[in-house]
């Protein structure tokens, strides 16, 4: 098992956990920490000396669709982009050895091929006065590593900015740049979208915080501060759907605050129907809260169809944190990670909107992870884990029985 991460220096490393295992008997070595088994890709400057800057910190990682009948493949090619806080998308490939046992826990080769210097200067801005704000997310139609065969006809990536800028890239063709542009927060009225209750004179642009694309490519989903999430279409940049809130608090009449953290696309072959649907969105919250969307056409409601009690301080609280990350493990379980290092495995049959707190919903917990959890990913095959947090550790979890399998120190903050 290989796995890539990012981190707030901009440093990329591959990791191997079975090398970092004390030995074969698992139970014996989960709790240890090793470095064992890591290796950073290289990635230096002119004089020699590793490029390393927090300007350059990795804000995410996505992977490339691969074409086998291109000359330059062959089993065990490998095809990723890193976007990077500077706004700086790097294109990376590299071979991994797969054929054998040993060949498995052989590090890869890997190379900077293409990169763009700034994903997000375009036409619009002179719109925005200049302002664009910071990378927040990248995203992908595949969430591992696929081959095709033939031309690529959806090998696209897009990336996000705070203000709601969206840029939509062509790997198949890097140099070509940024093929479209689009503003989740379009302008209806004179003014920019900001933010209503931000105190003083002090307008708060940075709006969007999280971005998640479809399997087929076609839709993403931008969710933000005050926004409910919007989903708009790749090629033509119309915004096809949008979240509708909660009916406002029963008591106070009160509207319900919105801040989507963490944004999914369910799977519409792995995924239990709900209300009828396949076609659903998880959306994390701020708030304490995941949200469950029927995102049809057709669909009767635009407000959530499930979703976690409204969190309170005076009761039990399934989720007592900010979501942060959210990974779909099965057909009726997705894994929510928090602030403050918890990952809860949740069961979307016994969350109830009608009566009670849900608490037979919140099935069980992952132990390890003492800082917030940045991203949760799930293995293509094997029912595990793996999850990287602010307490600079990588971890792998057995789904199954919820016990951590590795835990490998990075050095520094994961992103």
């Amino acid at each position: 098992m290989r796995i890539i991460t990012g981190d707030e220096c901009g440093l990329l490393k591959e990791t191997i956990p079975e090398l970092s295992r004390l030995n074969s008997d698992v139970k014996q070595s989960y709790h240890h920490t090793r470095d064992v088994g890591v290796t950073r890709l290289d990635d230096f400057r002119t004089d020699g000396e590793l490029n390393m800057a927090r300007t350059r910190g990795v804000v995410d990682l996505a992977f490339c669709e691969l074409d086998s009948t291109h000359d330059d493949y062959s089993e065990g090619s490998i095809s990723f982009c890193a976007l990077r806080i500077n706004g700086n998308l790097e294109k990376w490939e590299g071979f991994c050895p797969n054929k054998s046992k040993e060949d498995r826990i052989c590090g890869g080769v890997y190379k900077l091929s293409e990169k763009i210097d700034n994903v997000f200067e375009s036409q619009h801005k002179s719109e925005i006065s200049g302002y664009v704000g910071r990378p927040v997310a990248m995203c992908a139609a595949h969430p591992y590593q696929k081959i095709s065969s033939g031309s690529h006809t959806r090998n696209v990536i897009t990336c996000c900015f705070s203000s709601g800028i969206v840029s939509v890239i062509d790997v198949n063709d890097i140099q070509k740049g940024i093929v479209s542009q689009y503003d989740a927060y379009s302008k209806d009225n004179a003014d920019r979208p900001k933010i209503q209750f931000t105190k003083a004179d002090i307008v708060n642009r940075d709006i969007a915080t999280a971005m998640a694309m479809s399997t087929d490519a076609q839709k993403i989903v931008v969710g933000g501060r005050e926004r409910a999430a919007t989903m708009i279409d790749v090629e033509t940049g119309k915004k096809i759907w949008k979240a509708k809130n909660l009916p406002p608090n029963p008591q106070t009449l009160l509207q319900q605050p919105i801040w989507s953290t963490a944004i999914q696309f369910l799977s519409n072959t792995d995924t239990s129907p709900i209300n009828g649907s396949n076609e659903l969105l998880a959306v994390g919250t701020a708030y304490k809260q995941l949200q469950i969307y029927d995102i049809r056409a057709n669909a009767t409601q635009r407000r959530p169809v499930l979703y976690t009690p409204e969190w309170d301080s005076t009761k039990v609280n399934i989720l007592e944190h900010r979501v942060t990350s959210l990974c779909q493990t099965d057909c009726n379980n997705i894994v929510v990670g928090d602030s403050a290092g918890y990952i809860h495995s949740l069961d979307l049959r016994m969350i109830s909107n009608k009566h009670g707190r849900s608490f037979s919903a919140n099935v069980g917990r992952f132990n390890g992870p003492a800082g917030s959890v940045r991203q949760i990913v799930k293995h293509q095959t094997l029912p595990i884990i793996a999850c990287v947090s602010l307490d600079r550790m990588l971890r792998t979890f057995d789904i199954i029985r919820r016990k951590q399998l590795d835990c490998v120190y990075l050095k520094q903050r994961l992103n």
